[in-house]
């Protein structure tokens, strides 16, 4: 039978979780007509903009014993890619910001949180509070008071639920998990290098693709059937959108 503690916390997550979506969306909103004036005034006055940025923080959790997932410097492959699969599709540099290792040893769920749906449910009960703990004591992953700007999160974890490598819970989150493994080149059959890209793809609003060749397509089997890296017009326009991108600057 529920506690009053665990019903108290269930509630409070799922506030949260209510107030953050809806706060994400009035902000995607306000982004995007800002992004339409500044189109349309660059049409009319001639200019050209350099490139938006969406900053990114990586945290990296330590298992149960207290040893880290990942050394820093394999993430740089990823780091790399997702600069230049950003910068190419869609005008957007990602710039990293920092990588923090979290030296606190993580509970098993947190290690190896479930997927889609159901880390939805559970960031709703509030079921992530040691990721939320984490955010809130490490100052590169922004605050609540950043309205456009505020950098995206990618937690490395150890194991995700099912067949799942990376997750995103999109509108509704400014984070995102992807697991360990695919920042191993020890490890073939895991090491990919889109999936991170994929995830920041998701937490800028971007849906599933159809084609394996865009960087929205929702399977990767690395090493031989690695999803492509294309973004078309529409999902161009979607990511300059929104919140997360500092706009460019006109010249």
């Amino acid at each position: 039978m529920p506690t009053p503690h665990s019903l108290g916390a269930t509630v409070f997550g799922a506030g949260r979780y209510l107030v953050r979506t809806a706060g994400s969306m009035a902000a995607d909103v306000a982004s995007a007509a800002v992004r339409t004036g500044e189109v349309v005034g660059g049409l009319v006055s001639g200019t050209a903009a350099t490139p938006g940025t969406v900053r990114l923080t990586v945290l990296i959790l330590s298992d149960e014993h207290g040893v880290p997932l990942l050394h820093p410097a394999q993430l740089e492959p990823a780091l790399a890619r997702a600069d230049a699969v950003l910068t190419d599709g869609a005008g957007v540099r990602v710039r990293h910001v920092g990588t923090h290792v979290i030296t606190e040893p993580a509970p098993t769920t947190a290690l190896n949180p479930r997927a889609n749906k159901l880390l939805l449910l559970d960031e709703a009960l509030g079921r992530t509070d040691f990721y939320h703990r984490q955010l809130k004591y490490v100052e590169d992953t922004g605050s609540v008071t950043d309205v456009v700007g505020r950098p995206i999160t990618a937690i490395v974890v150890r194991d995700i639920a099912g067949r799942t490598t990376g997750c995103s819970l999109g509108i509704s989150a400014d984070w995102v998990v992807v697991q360990a493994g695919l920042f191993d080149t020890e490890r073939p059959h895991e090491y990919d290098e889109t999936v991170l890209v994929h995830e920041l793809g998701h937490a800028l609003n971007l849906p599933h693709h159809p084609s394996s060749d865009n960087l929205m397509y929702y399977s990767s089997s690395p090493p031989e059937h690695v999803r492509g890296t294309g973004l078309n017009a529409v999902q161009r326009a979607v990511i300059n959108a929104n919140r997360h991108v500092v706009p460019g600057v006109r010249r």
